[in-house]
């Protein structure tokens, strides 16, 4: 391809008068095309197709190590990775150092990854180096384990470790790739980081003995910082060896909780609905809640309960009554009814068995372990109650004032709102029906 292409650029050097316009148009359409044959960037043709997550070669420092005298952490790998991973948006994202005291710089070298800290490693401490699922070779194959290596500065590395899981206050759900951080007394800048997994779990190991805060972030986007409104939680704990921590992040506010809405379900049930979840404890009671006619007088409230557990003993009292009129219907369109709902209930069932079996045989097929997700100990802290009257409402204006009640933040507020119970609509009555049968006067013939 070379000679071609040097023989023909010595033609017309030589001979640059036999060269017409068109032979220079033809000798630069192919000098363009061999260089982009040569400078081509597939890959290579031939041999299997890469499907392997990159494999740690080494680490310097080992893990284990003592007495450590290196500045930074490499990491090196059997192939080539990207600088691009599967979950954030740089290398920092997968490369977690702990403990830190800011952001580090982590340096791509191709097959391997340097970490550096900002100012160094701290002499007598011991570092964790945890490489989080999602850094991926160049054909997108991603570690899906997350591997840790431990080194210390000093002549040991301690056993103490934090462990627990995170959960989002508000819906009880684990949340996967949180923020967990534990400092010592009023040091905010070095602290010891981790990264809760899929399934919200997390652990923060050795760790010296003493007195920690612990703080969860519920990082939206993975900058490792706590960004305003943002959930948060945070705990002290004092760590002798191990010691098991669940965390509740919801997001904190100065402000007190102030209802913006009251729905009317019926004539004695309202919907509170305020901005911000309430705290569990101490609890809202019907004593903190009044409501007012246009006139001031008093309608008094005779309980409040949580939105979620009122309409669960809402749905299983509807369910209670449905079938005892079921059951006391004997008429024919009734035992139809019953029939229908027996054969519902038994196919229900036979279908949760089937789908028990069904799971069981899987379970028994995969060797695989597969962890179970955390289990939380709270309930989840909400914003919407239910009010129930002693009086019913005739339709008109009212006022509902809630006073002294606690946030989630527990901060207390008073506020107040205004709402309208509409009338009724009233049902027209339907037309008259002739029957079927009825006789109909005859029509008379046009008059011509």
């Amino acid at each position: 391809m070379g000679g071609t292409v040097g023989a023909a650029a010595r033609q017309d050097h030589g001979d640059g008068r036999r060269v017409t316009a068109s032979g220079r148009l033809a000798l630069a359409a192919l000098v363009a095309a061999c260089a982009a044959g040569c400078a081509s960037p597939g890959a290579p043709p031939g041999g299997p197709p890469d499907r392997t997550a990159p494999v740690i070669v080494s680490v310097d420092p080992d893990s284990g190590a003592t007495n450590v005298k290196a500045k930074s952490v490499t990491v090196r790998f059997n192939e080539v990775v990207s600088e691009r991973p599967r979950a954030g948006s740089d290398l920092s994202a997968v490369m977690v150092l702990s403990p830190s005291d800011g952001p580090e710089r982590v340096d791509w070298h191709r097959s391997a990854i340097t970490v550096r800290p900002r100012k160094g490693l701290r002499p007598n401490t011991a570092y964790s180096l945890t490489i989080m699922p999602g850094l991926a070779d160049l054909t997108g194959n991603a570690i899906t384990k997350e591997r840790t290596f431990a080194f210390s500065t000093g002549g040991s590395i301690p056993r103490g470790v934090v462990s627990g899981a995170v959960f989002d206050w508000t819906t009880l759900r684990p949340a996967s790739g949180a923020l967990i951080d534990a400092r010592i007394g009023a040091d905010t800048t070095f602290r010891w980081i981790a990264r809760t997994d899929s399934l919200g779990r997390y652990a923060l190991p050795f760790l010296p003995a003493g007195s920690y805060t612990i703080r969860s972030i519920i990082d939206a986007n993975s900058n490792g910082r706590l960004e305003p409104r943002e959930p948060w939680d945070t705990t002290t704990v004092g760590v002798t060896d191990s010691l098991h921590v669940d965390l509740y992040a919801f997001s904190h506010d100065t402000l007190g909780a102030r209802v913006v809405g009251v729905d009317v379900k019926d004539s004695v049930t309202l919907r509170l609905t305020f901005d911000r979840p309430l705290a569990l404890l101490p609890l809202l009671t019907a004593g903190q809640v009044e409501v007012r006619r246009a006139d001031s007088s008093v309608v008094h409230v005779r309980s409040i309960t949580r939105a979620a557990a009122f309409d669960s003993l809402t749905r299983l009292r509807d369910a209670f009554v449905k079938d005892s009129v079921l059951k006391a219907d004997t008429s024919a369109a009734g035992r139809a009814a019953r029939a229908r709902a027996d054969s519902a209930r038994t196919l229900f069932v036979r279908d949760s068995i089937e789908a028990a079996r069904v799971e069981a045989r899987r379970a028994a097929r995969d060797t695989v372990p597969r962890p179970r997700p955390p289990v939380p100990t709270r309930m989840a802290i909400t914003a919407d109650y239910i009010a129930v009257l002693e009086a019913p409402l005739p339709p008109g204006a009212y006022r509902v004032i809630t006073r002294q009640v606690v946030s989630a933040s527990q901060v207390t507020r008073t506020s107040e709102r205004t709402f309208t119970r509409a009338k009724p609509a009233e049902k027209k009555p339907e037309p008259a029906k002739a029957p079927p049968d009825a006789v109909r006067p005859p029509v008379p013939p046009p008059v011509r």
